[in-house]
């Protein structure tokens, strides 16, 4: 009689023991979700496999687990007290030792969400009718006059496509630390200019355009210069590589500099323009732009700004330019002209 007591329960034990084996476990993924299901042997280092009673097998990324419970489903007593107590410890020591082997540590966890931020960022991109960059460059000096030159500049052009407008926003900034006769060095100038550019397309390759610029040019003793032009150009693009832009226009500017007010106020203004790219092959490309602006009123007031770069674009990210800039101003006050003559190396972000 005893022995057959012995018998049931220990049968009832291993019985109590699979149950706890093959209950359903509640899995923590680092999304938040929980998802219930029987861990199957087949079951890797890499993947955790579960029987779901409503989705059937799945498989889940051990990378996304943050933890794993039990959950036991209630059950009526069917065995003596001492089994029953033997059955919790029995679960209550698995449950442990599973959480312990699931769990995921503290650092695994920040290097889950590292994951997360960097795959959404490589999925981030721009919209479709966004085309423009980011250049960052140091040029140097030598020789009488020695100096470092910063500089940022950036540009945005927007084609909806299908869309007869055209919209182009760009800007610079340059900063200059120049070295004094005895060795040391300050901040000697620094400039900044922007602008806004808005076309739109009526007739072919024709379009009408208004333009507004600014800039304030402490190398040159330009404090304040706005311009505003309206007027007309054309487009001619021979084949897919080349791209030639040119048109004039009229406006008004406001001035004011250092010097005397021989210029200083608002005065009419003209100005001509004319760019051209070409992209002889898909990453490399050559820009060239030329913008001559004069006052009707007085022909000795007159600035130009001459630009040429070649870009190769090391990857759809990340480029190089080379790039040559003279900036000529013929009156900036009493006659005095100012040229400003680069050439400028600089690391190309696109987006």
């Amino acid at each position: 009689m005893i022995y057959g007591q012995q018998l049931m329960t220990f049968i009832a034990f291993i019985g109590a023991s699979a149950m706890l084996y093959s209950a359903p476990k509640v899995i923590f993924l680092d999304s938040g979700e929980r998802v219930v299901g029987e861990v199957l042997d087949t079951s890797t280092d890499e993947t955790l496999f579960l029987q779901s009673g409503l989705l059937g097998e799945i498989s889940i990324p051990r990378q996304r687990v943050i933890k794993m419970e039990a959950k036991l489903a209630p059950s009526k007593p069917s065995v003596s007290q001492p089994a029953k107590v033997a059955v919790k410890e029995e679960s209550k020591s698995k449950v442990a030792s599973s959480e312990k082997q699931i769990a995921l540590t503290e650092e695994e966890i920040d290097h889950i969400e590292e994951r997360r931020v960097i795959d959404t960022l490589r999925e981030f991109s721009a919209p479709g009718s966004w085309n423009g960059n980011l250049r960052l460059g140091l040029n140097l000096s030598q020789g009488d006059r020695k100096w470092t030159e910063s500089f940022v500049r950036g540009k945005l052009e927007v084609k909806p496509k299908g869309s007869l407008n055209f919209y182009r926003f760009s800007g610079s900034y340059t900063y200059r630390e120049t070295e004094r006769s005895n060795g040391t060095s300050y901040k000697s100038t620094d400039k900044y200019d922007g602008s806004f550019i808005y076309r739109r397309s009526f007739h072919d390759n024709w379009f009408v355009q208004n333009s507004i610029g600014g800039r304030v040019d402490q190398i040159k003793g330009i404090d304040r210069e706005l311009q505003e032009a309206v007027g007309v150009g054309y487009k001619f693009k021979p084949n897919s590589q080349l791209e030639v832009l040119l048109g004039g226009g009229g406006g008004i500017e406001e001035f004011h500099a250092d010097f005397d007010d021989t210029r200083e106020g608002i005065n009419p203004l003209m100005n001509v323009f004319q760019e051209t790219t070409w992209k002889p092959w898909s990453r490399t490309s050559f820009v060239q732009k030329f913008n001559y602006y004069w006052n009707p009123e007085e022909s000795e007031q007159f600035n130009y700004v001459l630009t040429a770069a070649i870009r190769f674009r090391i990857t759809d990210l990340v480029g190089l330019e080379f790039s040559f800039n003279k900036d000529f101003d013929n009156d900036i006050g009493n006659g005095n002209s100012k040229d400003d003559t680069q050439w400028r190396n600089a690391l190309v972000v696109y987006f």
